[in-house]
């Protein structure tokens, strides 16, 4: 499909324009230096300060650390050298206020000299005590800097070499025209291109294509306006990734321009990579388990191979098994991404990441398998985009789950292809074994829910028609996988150890009947998040899961008769799991197992309603983005609040 590129240009243009406008919007932005005791928020300030220490008063153990002594005011101390830098404000001349003093125990001052910009740095005393505020004018090149040095100082038991005591900093404009960060403006035009390119190779309309350019722009003209410092953080992660995935999907058409189903759908999970990875790639994100798995990457590395992770109250406490199958993924690329912390930390998240967006694809090949057509089919892993259990797991730093869940595609894909019928190979067989056992081997925490799916999909294989599952060979299947999983790692020393020790421990809490019944159907129905969880599904999902679930029993066809099987099973699986949260406070992940499953029926409900004329089409648009909308915001707020 041809796309004249002088409209898409035209429009860049004047989206570039409009960006340009959007910086002479007045500005003001704080920085709670040490937290606001206020808002007990804390680490909003780190992403605009180099080379300063951690936030301060705070002890190891003690999460609410305004009720500790001191914090009312808090602070962080800074190093000989210390950088305030807040990219993407614009150009011209900010006035930038400093709380600060010396903080020296013996009352000496503290001789410090300060830069703005590319001025001459100025040089003064900074009194012990009390705080004082000093206001600069700092030009600007598009980023406000200010660059501050100061004599070293070593406090007694202190390691560190401490500079002085920053308390706060408060940035405005002046009047008059300002400049934009032109590189900022780079960035989103690059970022648009980008996408006017992808939308081009994936064959959409052309009106579809300057739509994604004008609903981009607008976002990016309002994001200046209104969260500046923070958007300008985002930009070059945004355009990065952009350009990435643009460049394979061109590769991709060039190499096989007449696989446009596959491609559009490969795309959809290069869309939910992107998603994913702005927001866990953003400089304001924390995790509080990323750390955890860089570590057990190192360990599973140089030959731990049996790891284990010590449970929450809730869940029982102790020491469990902790299988590797996450990690066995990941460490190949090592070679690409280092061998220090940091590099690890980084590739375990792309890696967990990259592994959540196939379920778009598989998601995508189930629906088409199931003989519904392409718009159907993108619109049901389309809902996956922004999938807001993996999102908050992700986040959270869960990622061997997140990741973990993904090994179970293959053999849920082989139940799917027939693996398992009368009239499949041997060889067929004995990789559904295998897959079964990967399965099992991915993630204490998938390991349970997919063992009930594959027992659920036997007790319904006796109603299956032969051509897809006979009960004989799923059993041999399943018997096979699992006994290749005890013998490989549940059966070891190390692990048989451990759970003959927790055999009598039992674990703690439990709930109600009722109360696990409705706070399911709450959940499901996206009104409250899941048991433990802080994110809700998206409201819209509930319903047209309903009504896609209702429209596959009706289908009559062949081809629809192996997902209303596996959809069956993947329900079956989770509900089932919900059982332990009788004898536990923590059950399953059962709304992140169950996701995927919610999104086929709705995008097939999506596309049932699209067929209805023009109105249809817009409802369907509509319905898809208050899906994707809901999800996105819920993520935004997630990356913005967590540990924060």
């Amino acid at each position: 499909m041809r796309h004249d590129w002088r409209p898409a240009l035209l429009l860049l243009a004047l989206v570039l324009i409009g960006c340009g406008l959007a910086y002479q919007t007045p500005l003001s932005v704080h920085l709670a230096v040490g937290g606001d005791p206020l808002t007990r928020r804390r680490e909003d300030d780190a992403p605009f300060l180099q080379m300063v220490h951690a936030a301060e008063p705070a002890l190891p153990a003690v999460a609410a650390w305004w009720e500790l002594p001191g914090a009312a005011d808090p602070y962080r101390w800074t190093q000989p050298e210390s950088v305030i830098s807040l990219p993407g404000l614009g150009g011209g001349y900010w006035l930038v206020t400093v709380r600060a003093q010396g903080g020296r125990p013996d009352g000496a001052p503290t001789a410090t000299a300060w830069q703005a910009g590319a001025l001459p740095p100025v040089a003064f005393e900074l009194p012990a005590a009390p705080s004082r505020r000093y206001t600069l004018l700092v030009p600007a090149d598009g980023t406000v800097r200010l660059v501050m040095r100061s004599d070293a100082f070593q406090a007694a038991g202190d390691p560190r070499a401490l500079g002085f005591v920053l308390r706060s900093t408060h940035v405005q404009t002046i009047g008059g025209w300002r400049a934009p960060d032109w590189g900022q403006l780079g960035w989103i035009g690059l970022t648009l291109a980008a996408a006017w390119l992808w939308s081009h190779t994936a064959a959409l309309p052309p009106r579809w294509a300057l739509s994604v350019i004008s609903l981009g722009g607008g976002a990016a003209i309002a994001a200046i306006a209104l969260s500046r410092p923070a958007f300008a953080l985002l930009t070059p992660i945004l355009a990065a990734l952009s350009a990435g995935a643009t460049a394979i999907n061109v590769g991709l058409a060039l190499r096989w321009p007449q696989q446009l189903a596959w491609r559009q759908a490969i795309g959809l999970a290069l869309l939910a990579l992107i998603v994913r990875l702005a927001g866990l790639l953003h400089p304001h994100a924390i995790s509080s388990d990323a750390g955890f798995h860089a570590n057990n990457l190192l360990r599973f590395g140089l030959g731990h191979a049996f790891l284990t992770a010590g449970l929450p109250a809730e869940a029982g406490g102790g020491a469990a098994p902790y299988p590797a199958g996450f990690y066995l993924i990941a460490l190949p690329f090592q070679i690409l991404f280092g061998d220090d912390f940091a590099a690890r930390r980084l590739l375990v998240t792309i890696v967990a990441a990259a592994l959540d967006s196939l379920f778009c694809v598989a998601i995508w090949w189930w629906v088409r398998q199931a003989g519904f057509g392409q718009r159907a089919a993108l619109l049901s892993a389309a809902c996956y985009l922004s999938a807001t259990q993996s999102l908050e797991a992700l986040a959270i730093g869960e990622l061997a789950n997140v990741g973990g869940q993904a090994l179970i595609l293959p053999a849920l894909l082989g139940l799917s292809m027939g693996a398992a019928s009368h009239s499949s190979h041997r060889l067929a067989l004995s990789g559904l074994a295998l897959a079964i056992a990967a399965g099992l081997m991915a993630h204490s925490g998938v390991t349970l829910g997919f063992g009930l799916l594959i027992g659920w999909a036997w007790l319904l294989a006796w109603r299956q028609p032969a051509a897809i599952v006979t009960p004989a060979r799923l059993f041999i299947a399943a018997a096979g996988g699992i006994a290749l999983a005890l013998i490989v790692m549940y059966t070891t020393p190390v692990y048989l150890e451990l759970i003959s020790g927790r055999g009598g421990q039992g674990a703690s809490g439990g709930q109600a009947p009722m109360q696990i019944i409705t706070e399911t159907i709450l959940a499901l129905s996206g009104w409250q998040p899941p048991q433990r969880r802080g994110l809700p599904a998206p409201l819209g999902l509930a319903l047209a899961n309903l009504a896609g679930l209702w429209i596959i029993w009706r289908t009559q066809q062949p081809t629809t008769t192996a997902l209303r099987w596996l959809l069956g099973a993947w329900w079956g699986g989770a509900l089932s799991g919900l059982g332990l949260l009788l004898i536990a406070d923590q059950g399953l992940r059962w709304m992140l197992f169950l996701y995927p499953a919610l999104c086929i029926p709705a995008g097939i409900a999506l596309d049932r309603l699209a067929a209805h004329a023009r109105w249809g089409r817009v409802a369907a648009a509509a319905w898809l983005m208050a899906i994707i909308g809901q999800g996105a915001i819920l993520w935004v707020g997630q990356i913005r609040d967590y540990l924060h």
